[in-house]
Protein backbone atom coordinates (compact mmCIF):
# COMPACT_ATOMS: atom_id res chain seq x y z
CA UNK A 1 0.00 0.00 0.00
CA UNK A 2 1.41 3.27 -1.12
CA UNK A 3 2.10 5.92 1.24
CA UNK A 4 2.70 9.74 0.69
CA UNK A 5 5.41 11.72 2.16
CA UNK A 6 4.92 13.69 5.69
CA UNK A 7 7.57 15.67 7.71
CA UNK A 8 10.93 17.00 7.00
CA UNK A 9 12.69 14.37 5.67
CA UNK A 10 10.38 10.74 4.86
CA UNK A 11 11.14 7.57 3.05
CA UNK A 12 9.60 6.99 0.05
CA UNK A 13 9.40 3.00 0.25
CA UNK A 14 7.69 0.40 -1.63
CA UNK A 15 5.77 -1.75 1.04
CA UNK A 16 5.10 -4.68 -0.94
CA UNK A 17 8.05 -5.70 -1.42
CA UNK A 18 10.75 -3.53 0.56
CA UNK A 19 13.07 -2.26 -2.08
CA UNK A 20 15.19 -0.01 -0.74
CA UNK A 21 13.76 3.58 0.19
CA UNK A 22 14.53 6.46 -1.22
CA UNK A 23 13.77 9.98 0.16
CA UNK A 24 12.38 13.83 -1.06
CA UNK A 25 13.11 16.23 1.37
CA UNK A 26 9.37 17.29 1.97
CA UNK A 27 10.01 21.26 2.16
CA UNK A 28 11.70 20.95 -1.30
CA UNK A 29 8.57 20.85 -3.85
CA UNK A 30 9.39 18.03 -6.68
CA UNK A 31 9.04 19.25 -10.14
CA UNK A 32 6.98 16.74 -12.60
CA UNK A 33 7.84 17.29 -16.48
CA UNK A 34 5.53 15.01 -18.49
CA UNK A 35 7.47 15.19 -21.71
CA UNK A 36 5.16 14.58 -24.61
CA UNK A 37 6.48 13.00 -27.73
CA UNK A 38 7.65 15.46 -30.15
CA UNK A 39 6.88 18.39 -28.05
CA UNK A 40 10.22 20.04 -27.48
CA UNK A 41 11.48 17.96 -24.43
CA UNK A 42 14.75 17.07 -25.52
CA UNK A 43 15.72 20.71 -25.70
CA UNK A 44 13.93 21.30 -22.05
CA UNK A 45 15.82 18.88 -20.86
CA UNK A 46 19.11 20.60 -21.38
CA UNK A 47 17.39 23.26 -19.31
CA UNK A 48 16.75 21.58 -16.43
CA UNK A 49 19.90 20.00 -16.59
CA UNK A 50 21.28 23.41 -16.58
CA UNK A 51 18.90 24.08 -13.44
CA UNK A 52 19.18 21.22 -10.89
CA UNK A 53 22.23 19.60 -12.31
CA UNK A 54 22.30 15.95 -13.03
CA UNK A 55 21.93 14.50 -9.04
CA UNK A 56 19.52 16.53 -9.12
CA UNK A 57 17.43 15.71 -12.05
CA UNK A 58 16.21 12.08 -12.39
CA UNK A 59 15.24 11.35 -15.85
CA UNK A 60 12.28 8.55 -16.73
CA UNK A 61 12.63 7.23 -20.06
CA UNK A 62 11.36 3.56 -19.42
CA UNK A 63 11.63 3.26 -15.67
CA UNK A 64 7.64 3.28 -16.10
CA UNK A 65 4.79 5.07 -17.88
CA UNK A 66 2.07 5.62 -15.33
CA UNK A 67 0.31 4.94 -12.02
CA UNK A 68 0.47 1.05 -12.07
CA UNK A 69 3.83 0.59 -12.70
CA UNK A 70 5.39 3.31 -10.37
CA UNK A 71 7.76 2.30 -7.69
CA UNK A 72 9.00 4.43 -5.13
CA UNK A 73 12.76 2.40 -4.96
CA UNK A 74 13.68 4.06 -8.22
CA UNK A 75 13.40 7.88 -7.71
CA UNK A 76 17.40 8.56 -6.55
CA UNK A 77 17.48 10.70 -3.20
CA UNK A 78 17.60 14.13 -3.38
CA UNK A 79 15.81 14.42 -7.20
CA UNK A 80 14.43 18.10 -7.21
CA UNK A 81 12.71 17.72 -10.90
CA UNK A 82 11.84 14.57 -12.77
CA UNK A 83 11.20 14.53 -16.39
CA UNK A 84 10.45 12.17 -19.18
CA UNK A 85 7.63 9.63 -21.05
CA UNK A 86 4.79 9.06 -18.61
CA UNK A 87 1.31 10.16 -17.84
CA UNK A 88 0.36 13.05 -15.87
CA UNK A 89 -1.02 11.20 -12.89
CA UNK A 90 2.12 8.74 -12.96
CA UNK A 91 3.61 9.82 -9.81
CA UNK A 92 0.12 11.01 -7.68
CA UNK A 93 0.93 8.88 -4.95
CA UNK A 94 4.63 8.80 -4.81
CA UNK A 95 4.98 12.84 -4.90
CA UNK A 96 2.60 15.32 -1.85
CA UNK A 97 1.84 17.77 -4.83
CA UNK A 98 4.13 17.81 -7.43
CA UNK A 99 4.97 20.73 -9.73
CA UNK A 100 3.15 19.76 -12.83
CA UNK A 101 5.18 21.25 -16.32
CA UNK A 102 4.49 20.30 -19.52
CA UNK A 103 4.93 21.47 -23.27
CA UNK A 104 1.88 21.07 -25.84
CA UNK A 105 2.37 21.56 -30.21
CA UNK A 106 0.30 21.75 -32.42
CA UNK A 107 -1.12 18.24 -32.97
CA UNK A 108 -0.92 18.23 -36.69
CA UNK A 109 2.77 19.29 -36.59
CA UNK A 110 3.04 17.20 -33.68
CA UNK A 111 1.76 14.01 -35.53
CA UNK A 112 3.92 15.01 -38.76
CA UNK A 113 6.70 14.93 -36.27
CA UNK A 114 6.18 11.66 -35.30
CA UNK A 115 5.96 9.98 -38.17
CA UNK A 116 9.03 10.88 -39.61
CA UNK A 117 11.08 10.93 -36.51
CA UNK A 118 10.21 6.89 -36.41
CA UNK A 119 11.55 6.72 -40.62
CA UNK A 120 14.84 8.39 -39.40
CA UNK A 121 15.32 6.42 -36.18
CA UNK A 122 12.93 2.82 -35.87
CA UNK A 123 12.12 2.10 -32.97
CA UNK A 124 10.96 -1.79 -32.50
CA UNK A 125 9.86 -1.51 -29.45
CA UNK A 126 6.73 1.29 -30.17
CA UNK A 127 3.95 -0.63 -31.30
CA UNK A 128 3.00 2.79 -33.88
CA UNK A 129 6.68 2.43 -35.49
CA UNK A 130 6.32 -1.11 -35.56
CA UNK A 131 3.07 -0.54 -37.63
CA UNK A 132 3.99 2.36 -39.49
CA UNK A 133 7.49 0.39 -40.90
CA UNK A 134 5.78 -3.39 -41.03
CA UNK A 135 2.78 -1.90 -43.37
CA UNK A 136 4.58 0.57 -44.63
CA UNK A 137 1.92 3.49 -43.77
CA UNK A 138 1.30 6.48 -45.31
CA UNK A 139 1.38 9.95 -43.23
CA UNK A 140 -2.85 10.13 -42.87
CA UNK A 141 -2.65 6.12 -42.41
CA UNK A 142 -0.34 6.74 -39.42
CA UNK A 143 -2.12 9.54 -37.92
CA UNK A 144 -5.35 7.38 -37.96
CA UNK A 145 -3.17 4.56 -35.59
CA UNK A 146 -5.06 4.64 -32.12
CA UNK A 147 -2.06 6.24 -29.77
CA UNK A 148 -1.51 8.68 -32.55
CA UNK A 149 -4.97 10.15 -31.97
CA UNK A 150 -5.09 13.39 -29.10
CA UNK A 151 -1.49 12.25 -28.21
CA UNK A 152 -1.19 15.52 -25.82
CA UNK A 153 -4.53 14.92 -23.84
CA UNK A 154 -3.89 11.28 -22.81
CA UNK A 155 -0.59 12.30 -21.57
CA UNK A 156 -3.20 14.67 -19.58
CA UNK A 157 -4.40 11.88 -18.04
CA UNK A 158 -7.69 14.06 -17.41
CA UNK A 159 -6.31 16.50 -15.57
CA UNK A 160 -7.41 20.43 -15.95
CA UNK A 161 -4.48 22.60 -17.12
CA UNK A 162 -5.37 24.55 -13.84
CA UNK A 163 -3.57 21.22 -12.62
CA UNK A 164 -0.04 22.49 -14.08
CA UNK A 165 2.16 25.42 -12.52
CA UNK A 166 3.61 25.51 -16.35
CA UNK A 167 2.47 24.09 -19.48
CA UNK A 168 4.65 25.51 -22.26
CA UNK A 169 4.11 25.68 -26.12
CA UNK A 170 7.01 24.49 -28.24
CA UNK A 171 6.56 27.17 -31.32
CA UNK A 172 6.76 30.12 -28.42
CA UNK A 173 9.53 28.61 -26.77
CA UNK A 174 11.47 31.26 -25.72
CA UNK A 175 8.59 33.52 -24.69
CA UNK A 176 7.29 30.06 -22.68
CA UNK A 177 10.80 29.42 -21.51
CA UNK A 178 11.01 32.89 -20.18
CA UNK A 179 7.61 31.84 -18.75
CA UNK A 180 8.48 29.04 -16.85
CA UNK A 181 11.79 30.70 -15.05
CA UNK A 182 9.72 33.65 -14.11
CA UNK A 183 7.11 31.14 -12.71
CA UNK A 184 9.75 29.32 -10.29
CA UNK A 185 11.76 31.83 -10.01
CA UNK A 186 14.89 30.37 -11.93
CA UNK A 187 17.47 30.97 -14.23
CA UNK A 188 16.76 30.23 -17.87
CA UNK A 189 18.89 30.99 -21.40
CA UNK A 190 19.04 33.82 -23.30
CA UNK A 191 19.10 31.41 -26.30
CA UNK A 192 17.71 28.06 -25.50
CA UNK A 193 18.71 24.66 -27.12
CA UNK A 194 16.62 23.12 -29.92
CA UNK A 195 17.20 19.84 -29.93
CA UNK A 196 16.18 16.52 -31.63
CA UNK A 197 15.35 18.43 -34.92
CA UNK A 198 14.69 16.94 -38.14
CA UNK A 199 17.63 17.55 -40.54
CA UNK A 200 15.95 17.66 -43.21
CA UNK A 201 13.18 20.03 -42.75
CA UNK A 202 13.97 23.94 -43.46
CA UNK A 203 10.68 25.39 -42.59
CA UNK A 204 9.71 26.29 -38.53
CA UNK A 205 6.02 24.25 -39.95
CA UNK A 206 5.78 20.81 -42.26
CA UNK A 207 4.49 21.94 -45.24
CA UNK A 208 1.12 19.76 -46.11
CA UNK A 209 -1.63 19.83 -48.77
CA UNK A 210 -4.79 21.00 -47.19
CA UNK A 211 -6.49 17.91 -47.29
CA UNK A 212 -3.83 16.11 -45.26
CA UNK A 213 -4.16 18.56 -42.97
CA UNK A 214 -7.35 19.03 -42.32
CA UNK A 215 -7.88 15.17 -42.05
CA UNK A 216 -5.33 14.73 -39.41
CA UNK A 217 -6.60 17.83 -37.31
CA UNK A 218 -10.02 16.22 -37.34
CA UNK A 219 -8.17 12.89 -35.97
CA UNK A 220 -7.12 15.50 -32.79
CA UNK A 221 -9.83 18.08 -32.40
CA UNK A 222 -9.33 17.43 -28.15
CA UNK A 223 -5.47 18.15 -28.35
CA UNK A 224 -6.35 21.11 -30.58
CA UNK A 225 -8.69 22.66 -27.50
CA UNK A 226 -5.92 22.16 -25.02
CA UNK A 227 -3.36 23.61 -27.63
CA UNK A 228 -5.74 27.20 -27.92
CA UNK A 229 -6.42 27.07 -24.16
CA UNK A 230 -2.83 27.55 -23.65
CA UNK A 231 -1.79 29.51 -26.60
CA UNK A 232 -4.11 32.08 -25.40
CA UNK A 233 -3.03 32.19 -21.98
CA UNK A 234 0.60 32.63 -22.70
CA UNK A 235 -0.20 35.44 -24.40
CA UNK A 236 -2.02 37.09 -22.03
CA UNK A 237 0.77 36.44 -19.63
CA UNK A 238 3.17 38.47 -22.03
CA UNK A 239 0.83 40.95 -22.30
CA UNK A 240 0.74 41.38 -18.35
CA UNK A 241 4.68 40.55 -18.16
CA UNK A 242 4.51 44.05 -20.60
CA UNK A 243 2.25 45.58 -18.99
CA UNK A 244 3.92 45.37 -15.44
CA UNK A 245 7.55 45.76 -16.60
CA UNK A 246 9.81 48.96 -16.63
CA UNK A 247 8.60 52.54 -18.17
Amino acid sequence: MRRSISGTERSLADAHDGNRAVSLPSYSPVIVSIHIPKCGGISFQHVLRGIYGKKRLWLNYGAFINREQARYDLIPPGTRCIHGHFLADTFDELVPQPELVTWLRHPVQRVVSNYYHFLRHPDPGNPCCRELLEKRLSLEKFAELDFMRNEATRYLAGKPLSAFKFVGIMEKFEESLAVFGTTFGVSVPTEPPRENRNPGRFTDTYPLCPRTYDHILSLNLRDLMVYGQVLAQLWSERQRARATGPR
